[in-house]
């Protein structure tokens, strides 16, 4: 129970952080650094899960050892970098292109921060604190001497570099080793990677084009309702650690499979009323500018929410039994929905149309692996060269 719990508190400051994070800056920022802000800081968020799909959940699942995980990290953190790098060279703005170099400390520590969290989650915990507390009092005092700028956004990233290369440890790894073990690895990974990459496609994909096509402020809009689910993110993806840890010991009873039936259900309620709250004369108070959401937007990102819960098991008890493959075909048919979706909407000019595209790859990914799960045989372990 312990370690659930510092499991818990890890992901509830980390996701506390980004709402944190989102919030300020949707004050600090002029609205167009915002949206352009919005669309790197997601595409940041969808990369660092690609890198934790093939990284950190491996080894919590027990397909990998730490050392690997540490190692194979190394190359995915300069992979997200680098990512970040064309994301902010594509917007055009030098501030958030200064802001990526400090994905390679982060994406380092993160592993570090996750994986050893069962048994080091107070440390972690206060080194996170360090941090969050350094990045909210020296961008105020930035914004309170120098007004709204968007080079804001430097005191943020650039302050905390220095703090996640220190406590990313020693057990970092190396790149040689790293790439040494997703070749070995590459026939459980490549699945996995299809997996994380298209995951993240249609959200950032449909963000850039609202920000393109619709009125200035359309894509912050959007951005600010997966802010406002921040908590039931910090539940769901505590969730998602908590059941590949459990996979790893064994598979997952019925019993657990009807209560998580109804924790999705309780997923949807608390993710409608908490953006229901941005049509009461609270949010604009809270966010000058900010216009509140449409009943069809909260339906969707609430669908979408709930959707993604209901992955968590068939995901885990498919990648635990090496049937990585399953998990990359049911992403690629969450995919075409997703590009399905989009078709219809075009053109994204409202967040209604980010909810709903995304809603609908979340919903065809569920409803695929579960077919997978009970249709597609289980494949042969892979040995592992030493």
């Amino acid at each position: 129970m312990k370690r659930s719990v510092g499991v818990i508190m890890i992901q509830a400051l980390n996701s506390l952080t980004t709402v944190i994070q989102m919030a300020l800056f949707a004050i600090v920022l002029p609205r167009s650094d915002f949206d352009e802000y919005a669309v790197w800081v997601t595409s940041g968020m969808f990369l660092v899960g690609l890198a934790q799909a093939v990284g950190t959940d491996r080894v919590l699942i027990g397909n990998r050892t730490f050392s690997d995980g540490a190692s194979s990290g190394r190359v995915l953190a300069l992979t997200v970098t680098i990512g970040q790098l064309g994301v902010a060279a594509a917007l055009g703005n030098v501030d958030l292109v200064l802001c990526s170099v400090a994905m390679f400390a982060y994406v380092t520590y993160d592993y570090q921060r996750y994986v050893r969290c069962f048994t080091e989650a107070q440390r972690f915990l206060r080194r996170d604190l360090v941090v969050v507390g350094s990045q909210v009092v020296v961008t105020l005092v930035a914004w309170a001497v120098w007004g709204d700028r968007g080079w804001l956004v430097l005191t943020w990233w650039l302050l905390a570099l220095p703090f996640w290369w220190a406590f990313g440890g020693p057990d970092r790894g190396r790149l040689r080793e790293g790439l040494t073990v997703l070749r070995l690895d590459v026939r459980e990974c490549l699945p996995l990677l299809a997996d994380a990459v298209l995951a993240g496609v249609p959200l950032v994909v449909a963000l850039a084009l609202v920000q393109a096509q619709g009125a200035e402020g359309e894509a912050s809009a959007a951005r600010m309702a997966f802010t406002i689910l921040g908590p039931i993110t910090v539940l769901g993806v505590s969730a998602r650690r908590l059941v590949y840890h459990q996979v790893a010991q064994g598979p997952l009873s019925r019993a657990f499979a009807v209560k998580w039936t109804g924790v999705v259900a309780l997923t949807f309620a608390l993710c409608a009323g908490l953006l229901a709250l941005t049509r009461t004369p609270l949010y604009p108070w809270a966010f000058p500018g900010f216009v509140g959401l449409t009943w069809l937007a909260i339906l969707g990102f609430a669908t979408n929410h709930s959707a993604m819960l209901a992955t968590f098991l068939p995901a885990a008890s498919l990648r635990a039994e090496r049937r990585s493959s399953a998990v990359g075909l049911s992403r690629v048919v969450a995919s075409l929905a997703s590009a399905g979706a989009g078709v219809l909407l075009f053109p994204f000019t409202s967040p209604a149309d980010v909810a709903w595209c995304v809603a609908a790859g979340s919903i065809a990914y569920a409803a695929s692996l579960f077919v997978a799960r009970a249709v597609i045989p289980t494949e042969e372990p892979v040995p592992v060269e030493p």
